[in-house]
């Protein structure tokens, strides 16, 4: 099955989903977190998968319209951006590049400072959302 039915994708491209046994995930999170201890700049790169769940997903249509939340200012961090800010309060993470422009980040307390929201932020003026007009230059 093709990840999404609004999009053209080869055949062999599929949406399937991999889930490892407990053994061997618990196995890799803790290699994971080794790595994370000894690294000196651990950067977190995240789209919209980690706020679609409270946001609504604006690329579904391209438009904000399919499965958009009325009030999106209102939306609360998920258990990710959580993890992530607990992550980020203990220097475990030293920056995030993120496509969101929701604060979700801030409100589940990462660093404002060591943040990169690479298409804007709802609540940083010096950092305003563009609307894409059809042509970027």
């Amino acid at each position: 099955k093709p990840p999404r039915d609004d999009h053209d994708a080869p055949p062999w491209l599929t949406a399937s989903e991999f889930v490892d046994e407990p053994s061997v995930l618990q196995a890799k999170c803790r290699h994971l977190a080794q790595l994370m201890r000894a690294s000196h700049k651990t950067v977190a790169y995240t789209g919209a998968g980690i706020s679609a769940s409270v946001i609504g997903q604006a690329a579904r249509s391209g438009e904000q319209k399919v499965g958009w939340k009325p009030d999106t200012r209102k939306a609360k961090p998920t258990l990710t951006h959580h993890t992530l800010g607990l992550l980020g309060q203990q220097n475990l993470i030293h920056s995030w590049v993120q496509q969101n422009h929701d604060g979700l980040p801030q409100k589940a307390g990462f660093p404002q400072e060591r943040i990169n929201e690479i298409h804007g932020s709802w609540y940083d003026p010096s950092n305003p959302v563009v609307k894409y007009s059809g042509s970027l230059h």
